[in-house]
Formats: structure tokens, sequence, C-alpha cells
């Protein structure tokens, strides 16, 4: 019998790698544990350390700023052995490991930008971003000063901890700048090695706030002297209230950030306590205006933790000016000398002027103009109602209504005299309201017959002039046919004449 030589079996090796922290463990294992044990080998490699951030990015030169550092491979780390972690070529002054993935190291003193690296058997890491700056630490002296919320003002401020260049080159190089209240400023001017200028930036809080130095991106300690913002208001709307107040205001500026909502004399008008205001926003605050003491001018201030707004802003209180009772208006319109009450119209045109007087029919502004502290002339259209309602303005601020009673008047005569003994015919015209049915019409306190004929317009009494006991002047007049008594205009004037 022949015998047949059997084939060996080829038997594959599965290999297996699994990372643990400093090695790795490499295991080589037959297909099937059926046919025999698994065999493992471990190779020991070190993992190499790897740096991905660090944090903070800057130091003081003198050392010291503990630096936080996240990557991986730090757990095996000595802790004892400082060369460890390299800032630069310069081993760290402490080491703390806090997990494999982060560690934290104390800089040591050293000048520029320098790389930070995590040194272990395995190698060096190579991350070549994790760069650490060192930084002047600059201290600013200065005395406390009030500056506006709009910015602006210039600070002298001595500097301490480090010079800043004994020329502009060198302290351009330095990239000096500077905080206040953590907002940048706008300009740092080198006055010598340690002396600069700082113009101040605008805010929103108007609050007292502290300067700081920065070096190129770092940071220095906060000043002892302050800046202490005030409130800038660049507007009040509306510029005059009813002295009565409960009037809104509407306040414009800078810096009302800072306003407590919570202080009752933040703000103010004429010194008194605003009955109500809203911080709307940094720019803007609402508020019912108190009762004034008198009509005129008052300061409107707000305060913050800062400082107080300049008394610049004010508005107007204004008296609640309106037309005497006692008066009548003439049908036909034109102008009319009105007396005006609740206050004055100011002592002079200049005073008349600044106080922004206007007067209304409804919403048609009337043509006025000042006569004396109080009265106007006030032009009207000609009139069909019993009276009319007008109301005396103080720039937005309304005085009350008056209802003005409108007399029906004689607007023409188509002849003016006669003689004594009358029976001449004379045409009337007449305006106002009732007109169309009037009657009793008298030459002086003699009756006429006068019928009337027309409408509108057109509308006539033609009347034959009675006679009279004398010769002289009078007017004639007659009664609306609602039973008011017509009131004398030239245009009713009427001669009798002794001559025949």
């Amino acid at each position: 019998m022949t015998k047949t030589t059997r084939a060996r079996r080829a038997t594959a090796l599965t290999a297996a790698v699994v990372a643990v922290a400093g090695t790795v463990a490499v295991a080589i294992a037959e297909p099937s544990a059926a046919y025999s044990a698994t065999g493992t080998i471990r190779v020991a490699s070190d993992v190499f350390p790897v740096v991905t951030s660090i944090s903070p990015l800057m130091g003081a030169p003198d050392g010291g700023t503990p630096v936080t550092i996240v990557g991986s491979g730090f757990q095996d780390i000595d802790t004892d052995n400082l060369s460890t972690v390299l800032f630069g070529d310069v081993p760290a002054t402490g080491i703390w490991v806090v997990s494999d993935t982060k560690l934290v190291a104390t800089a040591p003193p050293g000048t520029g930008n320098v790389l930070v690296k995590v040194v272990t058997d395995a190698g060096t890491s190579k991350n070549v971003t994790s760069m650490f700056g060192y930084r002047l630490k600059l201290s600013a002296d200065f005395d406390s000063v009030t500056a506006k919320a709009t910015g602006g003002a210039e600070i002298p401020v001595t500097v301490s901890g480090a010079t800043v260049g004994s020329t502009a080159s060198q302290f351009a190089a330095l990239k000096v700048t500077a905080k206040v209240g953590g907002i940048p400023t706008t300009k740092v001017t080198w006055v010598d090695d340690t002396h600069v200028k700082v113009v101040v930036p605008a805010t929103t809080r108007a609050v007292p706030s502290k300067l700081q130095l920065v070096q190129d991106g770092f940071t220095g300690p906060e000043s002892t002297a302050t800046v202490n913002y005030a409130p800038v208001i660049t507007s009040v709307t509306p510029g005059a209230v009813a002295v009565a107040g409960g009037d809104t205001i509407r306040i414009v500026g800078s810096g009302f950030g800072g306003v407590d909502p919570k202080d009752p004399d933040a703000v103010t008008v004429g010194g008194v306590d605003a009955s109500y205001f809203q911080v709307v926003s940094a720019g803007q605050i609402d508020a019912v205006v108190p009762a004034g003491a008198a009509a005129g001018y008052a300061a409107v201030k707000v305060t913050a933790p800062g400082g107080a707004s300049a008394e610049a802003a004010r508005i107007a209180y204004r008296s609640a000016l309106t037309f005497a009772g006692d008066q009548y208006l003439r049908a036909n319109g034109g102008v009319h000398l009105l007396t005006v009450t609740g206050g004055t119209l100011g002592a002079n045109l200049a005073d008349y002027a600044a106080a922004g007087i206007s007067v209304r029919m409804g919403a048609s502004k009337l043509t006025a103009t000042y006569v004396d502290a109080t009265h106007l002339r006030v032009t009207l259209p000609v009139l069909t109602t019993d009276s009319l309602a007008l109301t005396i303005y103080q720039e937005t601020v309304a005085g009350p209504v008056a209802t003005i009673p409108v007399a029906p008047v004689v607007t023409s005569l188509s002849a003016v005299s006669d003689t004594v003994g009358g029976g001449s015919t004379v045409k009337v015209k007449v305006a106002g309201p009732g007109v169309t049915t009037a009657s009793n019409f008298l030459f002086g306190t003699y009756a006429a017959v006068c019928p009337g004929s027309g409408s509108g317009s057109g509308l006539v009494f033609t009347c034959v002039v009675p006679a009279a006991a004398a010769a002289g002047p009078v007017w004639v007049r007659f009664t609306s046919g609602s039973g008011t008594a017509s009131r004398f205009t030239p245009a009713a004037s009427f001669s009798y004449t002794d001559i025949d």
C-alpha cells in the first residue's frame, strides 16, 4: 500500500496590538484556541508625549506663572525631574500632573517667546504652536479722575514694574496698550521710560473703573486709582413740559448702563427726583417729570456710581396758558386782539419766540403775533358756529382749551349815511351763526324794516333807514336767529346828518 504524505497544515498567526500607558503590548496568537493555547509576546515601546494647548499664553519675565498644559502621555512623568517640562531650554520650577491629559507647570524666569515642551523617556513633544510669551508686568499709577462716558479724556500715568523704553521707537516695539474697566483704550502715548498718557475709551456703564497697562497682550495689575465715568446727556425731548408735572421725557446719552434703577436720586429735574424713570438702554432713559416750582428752565441730571452728568441739559417748564373767557370772536374773522391768562407770554419778543408759542384751532395753526406779556393778535377765518375752541401751545405743551363765543356782525353797508329824516334804502350784509333768520335791525336805537333775500354769501337784508331824532354817528345792529345780539365792527358804522 502506498503511503501518502500528509500536508503540513499552515497555521496563520494573528497579532493584536493593545496600547497601554507608557508601553505597547503586542499579543500573538493562533487563529483557534482549539488547536493550541494562545501565546503572548509583550514588546515594550514608550508613547511620545503630545502637547495640544497651553494656558495662559503669557507671563511675567520673573517667572512664577502657573501654566496648564493639555495633551497626552503625562501619566508616568516624574514630577521631581523638572527637566520634564521645558520653557524653551529652561526647566519649569514646579510640575503637578493632574491626569494623563493634563499637567500644570510653573514658568521659570525668561524673555521673549519660547516653546513649551514635555520630555519623557520616549522623546520630546513636537508641537510647535505651544508658545509661551514673556511680557512686562506693567503697573499704572495716577490720581483718580472723572471722565465722560463718551471717553476721550487723557490721563497722565506713571509706569512701575518695568520701563517702557527710553525712546518712542523702543516704546512702539514693546506694543504697550491699556484697558479701562476691561475696555481697550484708543491711544497710549509715550512720554519717557516711566510715563505715558492714556486716552480713556467710551463706556456704556458710568462706574468707577480700574486702569491696566498691557504689554503685547499681557495685562498688568489693576490700578489702585480709578477713572470715574460720569453719564453724558446729549438730548432731552420734548424740550418743554407742563409746570404741573406728569409729562414723560426721553433722555438720550451715554453711560446709562451704570445707573441704579432703584436709586430715586438717579434722575432729577430741577433738583427734584423724577416721579418715575426707566433705564431703557445704555443710551436712553425715559422719565416722568415732577411738578415744577414755577415756569422756567430746569436742569436734567443723571447720576451713576461714577458721577453725575453736567447740568447743561435742561427742559423748560411751561405754565398753562389759555384765553380769557370774557371775550368774543367776530364771525367775519380777521385779526383779533385777545387776552391771555394762566401765565405770561414773555417780557419781550425774544422771550416769546423762545417759548415756541402757537395758537391752534383744532389741528390748524393760526397766525399769532406778540403784543405784550398778556395779549396776542390772532388772525381767524370766517366763522359760522356759535363758539370756537382755541388752544395755546408752548412748544408741545398745550394749555386748557378756551371756548370763546362767536358773535354775528355786519360785514358791509351799501350806504353809510342818511339825513335825520331817513327813508333811504341800505343793503346790509351780515355774517355769523343763525343770520339767515336775523331780525330786530336797529340804526342806533331806531328800529328798521329789513327784509332778507338770497342765501350764503349772497344773503342781504334791504333796510329802509328809520328817521332819527338828531344827527350823529350810530351803528347798525341786529339779532341772529339764535337770539344772539350782533357786535360792533367798523363795517357797521352809519351816520345821520341834518343836511338835506
